[in-house]
């Protein structure tokens, strides 16, 4: 019978630490991605021109390849038993209900994930639209999308300030799906040797 867990709020280092694990993560499915485009490439002897389906076409296809499987893996990974993505795992931090403290429901975890990876999908609509508009030769672009790219670079920056200085240490994420992360402490049997 394993003992009964306490929790804690973790440290703001310890949730960078666990996002730059989490990002490795994405990064190897990045490297995925890339090692299959050059493979086809090779096959093929081209790359396919993403624009060819206009900006939206083209940001749609970016989030079936990318964000959604990142999307699918914290979903997965904080719904789980173990209520943790890898980087949290790793620095034994869970996300919980935060008002009952919990393990916190499916919809609150995909609503979690949904405000946590809009900043990146905000940043892909700027970027496409901006290539989009590149590629016709033009190098004026709309004050419009100007303003959603600065928007865009700073939602993470007030996400990190929100981790770092609220009270609870909770993001936009958090807030919004009614969730923390805690800090796991094994209980005082676990600190203790075994007898032997």
């Amino acid at each position: 019978m394993t003992a009964v867990q306490e929790s804690t709020r973790p440290t703001f280092w310890s949730r960078v630490l666990a996002s730059l694990v989490d990002y490795l993560v994405i990064l190897g499915w990045m490297l995925a991605l890339a090692v299959t485009v050059a493979l086809l490439w090779l096959l093929t002897g081209k790359i396919y021109n993403w624009l060819e389906l206009g900006p939206g076409g083209a940001q749609l296809l970016g989030f079936v390849v990318l964000v959604l499987p990142v999307g699918v893996y914290l979903y997965l990974s904080e719904s789980s038993a173990a209520q943790a993505t890898l980087g949290k795992r790793r620095m034994q931090l869970q996300v919980i209900d935060g008002r009952t403290g919990q393990r916190a429901s499916k919809p609150q975890i995909l609503l979690r994930t949904v405000v946590k990876l809009l900043p990146w999908e905000i940043a892909h609509f700027s970027a496409w639209r901006f290539v989009a508009i590149a590629s016709t030769g033009s190098s004026t672009f709309p004050a419009w999308l100007y303003t959603v790219a600065v928007v865009a670079d700073l939602l993470p920056v007030i996400y990190l300030l929100m981790v770092g200085l609220q009270r609870e240490g909770r993001g936009p994420h958090d807030l919004a799906a009614g969730t923390k992360v805690v800090r796991l402490r094994p209980a005082p049997s676990e600190l203790l040797p075994e007898r032997r």
